[in-house]
């Protein structure tokens, strides 16, 4: 996630640049939603290999309820990301004005960076191809959660909806703390209807009944690590 000084509707592309240095203080807390390829509950959070695929795909989204960058204020605003076979792209709310969408970028940009850091990628600028960082782009984000499922679109690109797994007593939602993936307080298992996603370049997929996780993150640019 490369950061670029202009944000625009257009995709901006970043090839081989080099690690970001040091910028304002950032902070951001609210909810995480994400759905992945795998079979529930996705061995991948336990710190296994993907199943019962070789790789794991995913859709996901953070709406920030409170949160800002230097002075930039990203309160109610949300960010999303996906990945695929051919790479990964972000996206930034559309409602995000010019300063906004620059600092969303940023977070971006130093989570990319953990992301690989994490996955023991120590040459940013030659990720393997399903860590490689294909763009950014605009885009309209619905994420919906309440006390039993989630959803989530990337209007023009796709998303998923999905139901809480419920546990033993047949009401209270399964969850899982600590989990190895993402940095979410006890995060709620789920699976889905539906996992759909595509963009320009050539990322394709279409599962159901995955595993999908929803949870609430408090991430700041000290994190250590917020997603594997």
């Amino acid at each position: 996630m490369h950061l670029l000084s202009m944000m625009t509707a257009a995709l901006a592309i970043s090839v081989g640049a080099p690690a970001p240095a040091a910028g304002p203080a950032w902070h951001i807390a609210g909810k995480l939603s994400e759905a992945c390829s795998c079979a529930v509950p996705c061995a991948c959070n336990f710190g296994e290999s993907p199943s019962p695929h070789a790789f794991c795909w995913a859709v996901f989204a953070l709406d920030i309820d409170d949160g800002s960058l230097g002075d930039v204020s990203l309160a109610g605003l949300r960010l999303a990301g996906a990945n695929g076979a051919k790479g990964m792209v972000w996206y930034i709310d559309d409602r995000a004005d010019a300063r906004q969408a620059d600092a969303l970028k940023q977070i971006a940009t130093t989570m990319h960076h953990k992301a690989l850091a994490a996955n023991g990628i120590k040459d940013f600028s030659k990720p393997p191809t399903e860590f490689k960082l294909l763009g950014y782009k605009r885009a309209k984000i619905e994420q919906v959660v309440n006390d039993r499922k989630s959803y989530l679109k990337i209007v023009g690109a796709g998303g998923f909806s999905a139901d809480y797994i419920v546990g033993l007593d047949g009401k209270t939602p399964v969850t899982v703390a600590n989990n190895w993936s993402w940095n979410i307080k006890d995060g709620i298992k789920a699976r889905t209807h539906q996992l759909a996603y595509h963009d320009s370049f050539g990322n394709k997929y279409d599962f159901t009944k995955t595993n999908a996780n929803q949870g609430t993150f408090d991430w700041s640019d000290s994190t250590p690590v917020y997603f594997r």
